[in-house]
């Protein structure tokens, strides 16, 4: 069910809160690059039972008013009001893909309530010389154009992006296309296909305004060190991901003090749909 909560500076933000409510420590998830608060269905079973989890579209996705020149911060910011409404000393976090670094910046932000941060397929600070080289060719066209040409990089993306929110199929297809072939199988599944629909066209509600605003974040130099995050990080990583390489994975280990790098030799991008329970033993370890 949705909520929202209404932040000091009149900002709406829409999140769901789901699953067990006396869950001992909740979880609060980043959905990744495009997505929704609606990406929580995506999650198994597995993964989701016997846990409280809580997530919220980022400014401009779904029904979250947007929020343009904002920051990780300033997004982690949102969480820690959200957290705050729900009256939650300690929670875990996970960020999927694009909401990895989100999930990093809730625990530099909140080291004394983040119990733990787990960050599957994780983007990572393109600052970073070695995560920039492990980037894709069609990354550093992306973040290049982001950087020096935010104007046409939104009319470009408005134009890709016409007419998915009344054919998500057409995005899925076009992403599947690029990644492997067992992240093609899985999002040829008609569960899952059903589930990213509802996502996509949740997370263009507002048009692509929102997507545009993620993709700067992104790319903007992180207002806080990897090095200064002590929080104990947990990061997943399929060895056959064609979206985030296993060398930005490895980077974000290398600069994470307390990070321990999960390589999966069977896994793929999607390895929250495939790795379910590993993720989920971790989770289970550091419950209070």
């Amino acid at each position: 069910m949705k909520h929202s909560l209404t932040l000091d500076s009149g900002q709406v933000v829409s999140y769901e809160d789901v699953g067990d409510p006396n869950g001992k420590s909740p979880v609060l998830f980043f959905h990744g690059t495009p997505g929704s608060r609606l990406q929580l269905e995506l999650l198994p079973a597995a993964l989701r039972e016997g846990l409280r989890w809580i997530a919220f579209d980022r400014p401009g996705y779904g029904e979250s008013d947007r929020q343009s020149e904002s920051t990780l911060t300033e997004v982690a910011t949102i969480g820690r009001a959200l957290v705050n409404r729900l009256g939650l000393d300690a929670f875990h976090v996970l960020g999927f893909s694009g909401g990895g670094p989100y999930a990093l910046a809730c625990a530099y932000a909140m080291p004394g309530r983040v119990r733990s941060v787990h960050l599957a397929s994780s983007a990572g600070p393109t600052a970073l010389p070695e995560i920039w080289s492990a980037l894709r060719r069609q990354d550093h066209i992306l973040f290049v154009l982001v950087r020096r040409a935010p104007w046409l990089f939104r009319v470009l993306l408005r134009l890709s992006m016409g007419g998915v929110r009344q054919e998500p199929e057409r995005f899925v297809a076009r992403w599947a296309a690029k990644m492997s072939a067992g992240d093609q199988s899985l999002l040829a599944a008609p569960d899952v296909l059903a589930k990213l629909r509802d996502d996509l066209r949740e997370a263009l509600r507002q048009g692509t305004k929102g997507m545009a605003d993620d993709f700067a974040i992104l790319n903007r130099p992180w207002l806080f060190r990897l090095e200064d995050i002590r929080v104990p990080v947990h990061i997943w990583q399929g060895a056959q991901d064609q979206v985030i390489s296993p060398q930005i994975g490895v980077a974000l280990a290398t600069h994470l003090p307390t990070a321990r790098y999960h390589l999966l030799e069977s896994g793929t991008h999607m390895i929250l749909l495939t790795h379910a329970a590993e993720i989920r033993a971790e989770i289970q370890d550091v419950l209070p």
